[in-house]
């Protein structure tokens, strides 16, 4: 969706040439997601592909643990008339298992959830792109959908409790990030909660702040973030202890408090991110097999934040090491002074390094 935006809005032909190339008409809908779509249609075949192409048995359907070595898998077949049919539980036994079920948006109740009003899975729902949006949570889901849209050039507000982009970004970074956001029509509103949120019958969507202050927009996304998809696995037939929204407790080795059963991705829990997430699962199947290598690697996991600029980061920030009293050394390179990144267009580029010295 990333990518679909900048190439509608023409933003990277505005960089490059100076000029407003982008569309002269307004984009759909369909525009929009037409690429997501195809993507998504694309990968599942390569994922399907990929598990045949290794071996691997497939059972589609829902599962639950029967005990801390059986699962038990139900599926559903059409039957004749097109009706879903249950087929019979079949059991599944392994000497190791890994939960990798993903996340689902939480919902907190004080929003009418339904048309205008979205979580960041429908929002993919939409049936037009909205002229304005609030989008309640400065994380990264509530970032990166308000580069989206603001790109194409809808009127985002960012509502938040805290004062800072992405804390666990470099204070240098976020800061940087956050002013670039607001050049594409960002507003920020810190500090803020959301008092009541309500929908009148024009399909307008009005929030109160704590502040006082009344918002009225065509859609809302509340990204208040996801919670783990546990609660149909039965967990407590295995042992396994539940966090907070439906997380599973992990060591550092993504081992449950059942020594042979592991979880990686967001159904752990932060930081929730595909970068994470199959670095996390490499970790987890090595240590079920002993294979010490893979195991005990090093262990900084790379972060991709996709917003407009994209964010990528890996090991401690400067504000870390200076809270904890290392000796450390700062280095800065800016794209715009390098001839590659006024050939590209792209100046609000930055790389930065902070390394501990010893």
């Amino acid at each position: 969706m990333r990518e679909t935006a900048l190439a509608l809005s023409g933003l990277r032909s505005r960089d490059l040439y100076g000029v407003d190339l982008s569309l002269r008409r307004e984009a759909t809908v369909e525009d929009f997601l037409h690429h997501e779509r195809a993507v998504k249609v694309s990968a599942n075949a390569m994922a399907s592909q990929l598990l045949e192409a290794s071996g691997s048995e497939v059972y589609a359907g829902s599962a639950a643990f029967l005990d801390e070595h059986t699962v038990g898998v139900k599926s559903l077949n059409a039957t004749a008339h097109g009706d879903p049919a249950p087929e019979p539980e079949v059991l599944l036994r392994g000497e190791r298992v890994l939960i990798a079920t993903g996340s689902t948006p939480i919902r907190p109740p004080i929003y009418p959830f339904g048309p205008g009003v979205y979580d960041s899975d429908t929002i993919l729902e939409l049936t037009r792109l909205p002229h304005s949006i609030a989008i309640v949570g400065a994380g990264v889901i509530g970032s990166e959908y308000a580069c989206t849209f603001a790109t194409l050039g809808t009127q985002v507000h960012i509502i938040d409790g805290r004062d800072t982009l992405l804390p666990f970004l470099d204070d240098e970074i976020s800061t940087a990030l956050a002013a670039a956001m607001e050049r594409c029509g960002v507003t920020f509103h810190w500090r803020e909660n959301v008092e009541s949120c309500t929908k009148d019958g024009a399909g307008r969507v009005t929030l109160e702040l704590s502040s006082g202050q009344r918002l009225v927009v065509d859609a809302v996304l509340a990204a208040a973030g996801r919670g783990g998809n546990t609660g149909a696995l039965c967990l407590s037939a295995a042992g396994i202890r539940v966090g907070a929204h439906g997380t599973i407790e992990v060591d550092e080795h993504y081992q449950t408090s059942v020594p042979h059963i592991f979880a990686a991705g967001d159904v752990v829990g932060p930081p929730a991110l595909v970068s994470t997430s199959m670095r996390q699962a490499r970790i987890a199947i090595a240590r079920a097999f002993n294979e010490a290598d893979q195991a005990t690697a090093p262990r900084p996991l790379p972060y991709g934040v996709y917003t407009i600029p994209e964010v990528g980061t890996i090991g401690e920030t400067e504000s870390a090491l200076k809270k904890r009293g290392a000796a450390y050394l700062v280095g800065r390179a800016r794209y715009e002074r390098n001839f590659r990144g006024r050939i590209g267009g792209r100046r609000e580029r930055l790389f930065k390094a902070a390394l501990r010295w010893r």
